[in-house]
């Protein structure tokens, strides 16, 4: 995507203190372990809300939903019990989340319904330089990213979450 500026890069932790605690993933959990990135678009009504408004609200509900799904701010760390394990640090760390402006409008993308490689470009500030280097518990469970299009009233809502399956 040509010209992709981020605007603003926040860690969304749960409204209300959790209690920290460590969910165990066996060996079959964690070889069902897979970063899964997703690409969503939505072309909003006009006048209905603005991006900024948009990007506020999915923060505040982000907040108040990790409440009762503490563990999304969690982190992924190695079994203190076991070898060659890891479980989710339930500590409240957050969710990272990106809002982007592109120059690029909807329309260019072409055909949105299905998987492009162009597309991967979309989730690119959402891994930040070094991130290949981070530490495994410095890296949060689930990142978000939305974008708008500054030639329109657009909006691409990417994530990134790394699912853990049982």
């Amino acid at each position: 995507m040509e010209n992709m500026k981020l605007l603003e890069k926040v860690v969304i932790a749960p409204e209300k203190p959790t209690e920290r605690r460590q969910i165990f993933l066996s060996k079959i959990d964690l070889s069902l372990v897979v970063y899964q990135e997703s690409v969503s678009f939505f072309d909003p009504p006009t006048n209905e809300m603005t991006f900024f408004e948009a990007y506020h609200s999915l923060c505040t509900a982000l907040s108040k939903m990790l409440v009762p799904y503490d563990f999304l701010a969690g982190r992924l760390v190695p079994c203190l019990e076991e070898d060659n394990c890891f479980e989710i640090d339930s500590n409240g760390a957050g969710v990272v989340v990106v809002a982007a402006r592109t120059d690029t409008k909807l329309s260019e993308l072409g055909d949105l319904s299905s998987p492009k490689l162009k597309f991967r470009q979309l989730v690119a500030l959402l891994d930040e330089e070094g991130d290949e280097e981070r530490d495994l518990k410095d890296n949060p469970l689930l990142s978000i990213q939305l974008i708008t299009s500054s030639g329109a009233n657009e909006t691409y809502y990417n994530s990134k979450l790394i699912f853990v399956a049982s």
